[in-house]
């Protein structure tokens, strides 16, 4: 069983630590495991945790009209999501090298 896309996302952050992920290099890595239904409420999904403090917006940036987030995962969210997440039996995502830059 897959879990659902937005914990995929946290369990990639956890493991990323400080540097975070731009979104867009997010979707790639779960594009692999996930169909783009499964993936069409991501972006809100994001911009929510981020609402409510499990996630941090390290940068933004626009590209061609569209603003650009990367994210982490709050320290303050670090041990609710180890216990609540069972990390051993997660998805592996592989991730693309990312220098930080937005595109």
């Amino acid at each position: 069983m897959k879990p659902a896309p937005k914990m995929q996302a946290v369990m990639v952050l956890y493991h990323l630590g400080e540097d975070g992920l731009w979104e867009h290099h997010l979707f790639g890595a779960l594009r692999r495991h996930y169909g783009d239904a499964e993936l069409s409420g991501l972006r809100e999904d994001l911009v929510g945790l981020s609402t409510v403090g499990w996630l941090e917006v390290l940068e933004h940036r626009s590209h061609r009209g569209h603003l650009l987030r990367r994210y982490r995962l709050a320290a303050s969210a670090r041990r609710l999501v180890e216990y609540q997440l069972d990390l051993r039996r997660c998805l592996p995502v592989e991730l693309p090298a990312c220098s930080g830059n937005a595109a």
